[in-house]
């Protein structure tokens, strides 16, 4: 009985250490698909306030939206979208005051081609939280993320960060 009990316990912690992500694993697949999105053709427009349109992927939605703002949510996890259209889809404002203002994140990286400027900038929070914010130019989006959704919600923000047109 007692070879079972420990054949079982050694089980459990196997299969629970399987599934937590490194450091290392969570910032290279974030990356990875944060910069396809990056590099991939912005999807179209489905979504309208009075300053700017933008795509929505249909888990989406919106809770509540101003002029410069819009809340949206998926699964129970907020995220905000703001666009400042005095600022070009080069600029690189957003992403230096977020650089200026955590000096040591957990992610930093950047993307660019012949006429946007894009970032990723990730900072740890907590053990499992951490404060996602995407950008290209003067549109980002910030969410807080539970470790084993980062990438996938950086990627989501990505997609609309490039739809955003002004």
């Amino acid at each position: 009985m007692k070879q079972f009990i420990l054949v079982i316990t050694l089980f459990m912690v196997l299969a629970l250490v399987g599934c937590t992500i490194s450091d290392e694993e969570l910032t290279q697949t974030t990356i990875e698909q944060t910069e396809k999105e990056f590099e991939s053709k912005p999807k179209k427009a489905n979504e309208k306030t009075a300053l700017f349109s933008y795509y929505l992927p249909d888990d989406f939605s919106v809770t509540e939206t101003n002029k410069f703002n819009v809340l949206l949510e998926k699964d129970n996890q907020d995220y905000i979208l703001f666009v400042n259209e005095n600022e070009k889809k080069n600029s690189k404002i957003s992403y230096d005051t977020l650089a200026e203002e955590f000096q040591k994140p957990f992610i930093s990286e950047t993307f660019s081609d012949n006429d946007r400027f894009g970032y990723l900038f990730v900072n740890k929070l907590e053990k499992n939280k951490y404060e996602v914010t995407v950008g290209i130019g003067g549109t980002k989006l910030t969410t807080v993320s539970k470790a084993n959704k980062v990438s996938d919600s950086a990627k989501n923000m990505m997609d609309i960060a490039a739809s955003v047109q002004y």
